[in-house]
This record gives C-alpha cells, sequence and structure tokens, in this order.
C-alpha cells in the first residue's frame, strides 16, 4: 500500500517498509542544507539502498539519493531533480550515479511528487526529514522527535518523563505522560530483541555470531507470551515453553488429535498453565518505573 507525501510537518507509515517523510511547511523556517559541486561545476547523486531499517535524515545529500532512488526509472522526475539542484546550488550539471544498483522497498516507493517546490524543500531545508522503518518491530518513541531549526538554534524538544527497567542500562523518554498503550510501545522498543540470562543479565547482542552462536533455550525474553503488569510496574521475561506444553499433552492426552484444532488449543492452554503457576521456572519479572523529569 502506498502513501502520498505529507506537506504538514508530519509522518504516515505503511505496510511492510514504512517509510515517510515530514517536509517543512509555511510554519518552518527554510533553513539551508546545500550540495556542493565539485571544480567541474558538477555534483554527484549515488543511489542507495533504503529497505527495512530504522534511520532518520535531513541532511541534503541523503535526501538528494532518496529523493532520486525513488525516480530511478522518470526520466522526466529526474530531469526536475536535475533542474532543481542546479538551481539551488550554481551547479553545471548533475549526475545520478549507482541508482540501478540501489533500491528503495517496494511498499515505499511513491511517498514523494516531483513538482518542484516539494522537491527544494525536501532536499534542501534541513526541517524537512526523511524516516524509515518497518510496521514489524517497534521503534523508540523518542523516534520521530526531531529538532525543529530556528533563528540560529535547534530547538530541541524537551521531556517530561523517563521509563526506566531494573538493572537494564537503556531507557526512553515521553514528552507527556504516556497512557497505557504508549507505554506498552516504549516497553517493546527498549525490550525486544533483548535476552535474559537466568543470573538476570541482560543481553542485547544483536550481532548474526550472536544469533548463530546464542543458546536460546538458556535465555528469557520479553514478547506476546505474558503481558506486562502496567499497575504494578512488571515486565515478564518467559522461555519458549511450546515444546514442554506439547510434551504433556503427548503424555497426558494421547496424539491422535495432534494435528487438529483440539490438540493445539490444548498445548496453548498448557503453556499458559506453566506461564502463570506460582514461582514459574519459566518466567522472570523485572521491575520498571516512570520517572518524571
Amino acid at each position: 500500500m502506498k502513501k502520498k507525501l505529507i506537506r504538514s510537518s508530519v509522518w504516515e507509515t505503511n505496510s511492510s517498509s514504512s517509510h515517510s517523510v515530514s517536509i517543512a511547511d509555511d510554519t518552518k523556517e527554510f533553513v539551508l542544507d546545500t550540495l556542493y559541486p565539485d571544480q567541474d561545476g558538477i555534483i554527484e547523486i549515488h543511489g542507495g539502498e533504503y529497505g527495512w531499517g530504522w534511520f532518520k535524515h535531513n541532511d541534503a545529500q541523503t535526501k538528494a539519493s532518496y529523493i532520486a532512488q525513488q525516480f530511478q526509472h522518470n526520466e522526466n522526475a529526474l530531469d526536475t531533480i536535475r533542474e532543481v539542484i542546479m538551481e539551488q546550488t550554481g551547479a553545471e550539471d548533475v549526475h545520478f550515479i549507482g541508482l540501478d544498483n540501489g533500491y528503495i522497498d517496494h511498499d515505499s516507493v511513491g511517498i514523494l511528487n516531483s513538482d518542484k517546490e516539494t522537491i527544494r524543500q525536501f532536499i534542501f531545508n534541513k526541517n524537512s526529514w526523511l524516516f524509515g522503518g518497518n510496521d514489524n518491530s517497534t521503534p523508540d518513541p523518542t523516534f520521530y522527535h526531531v529538532p525543529e531549526f530556528k533563528d540560529g538554534k535547534q530547538i530541541l524538544p524537551r521531556y517530561k518523563y523517563e521509563l526506566k527497567i531494573e538493572g537494564f542500562d537503556q531507557t526512553t523518554k515521553f514528552l507527556e505522560y504516556p497512557d497505557e498503550e504508549k507505554l506498552n510501545e516504549g516497553l517493546s522498543a527498549l525490550l525486544d530483541d533483548v535476552y535474559l540470562s537466568e543470573s538476570g543479565y541482560f543481553d542485547t547482542d544483536r550481532s548474526i555470531m550472536a544469533q548463530l552462536h546464542r543458546d536460546r533455550r538458556q535465555y528469557f525474553t520479553y514478547g506476546y507470551r505474558k503481558r506486562p503488569d502496567i499497575e504494578k510496574g512488571i515486565v515478564y521475561f518467559t522461555k519458549e515453553t511450546w515444546g514442554v506444553a506439547h510434551d504433556i499433552w503427548k503424555r497426558d492426552y494421547g496424539t491422535n488429535d495432534w494435528g487438529g484444532e483440539l490438540g493445539y488449543k490444548k498445548c496453548r492452554e498448557i503453556e499458559e498453565e506453566l506461564l502463570n503457576q506460582e514461582n514459574s521456572p519459566y518466567v522472570k519479572e523485572v521491575k520498571f518505573e516512570l520517572v518524571e523529569l
């Protein structure tokens, strides 16, 4: 599903990849970030890879690369981009390099218009931002809080609350007191893909080598199996219990209906019992608090 340009300094997201733009409108100052021609008067705009990763940029070089990559198959749009850059910088020509080797995830193609003023505002105004991400993970609540450049200063967000998790050195902040949904988003942003050992050590190594060599059976993870208790300020890390539930089901109920709905439903019930039993070996509790700044 494609989403179109937003002109009023806000953003929107898409399915799959969720690239978005925030283009400064008349309420924002035009704060110039420019591109410089070389000694021959040439500006080179290189293609890039813009996929599912989380990123945000307001520099002219990256935004020029992104919009060129967006219109790599549209010669008229590329001519307009070239014209705008030449007018804005005084360059004699603009060369687009490597667009065929770059890409933008298909679900985020088409979020920009190709009229001259949109291109100029997007590329050259530091108050225009490019955001990238996806719908399969949760960004930090501060991700879209960017400074506004005004009167020679950057106006930074002023946070009022900080979310802290006991024993964990990463935190996040909120502009206003978060409701339960926002608090859950903050917890997910901090704790998704974090592993908790039996001893209480938080393993945040997301490298490929760590993923290959980590024995996940020895760790607890945060997620859907047991939701946090917001009122008590507790998050739950759980171990994988599906295999254990399956073994119990085979022992107590036989295997005739394993492929059917009854067997699946019963295993889920057993999983829930394992996670909710008192002093469950499959659950670790971790406290969190919201601190006023």
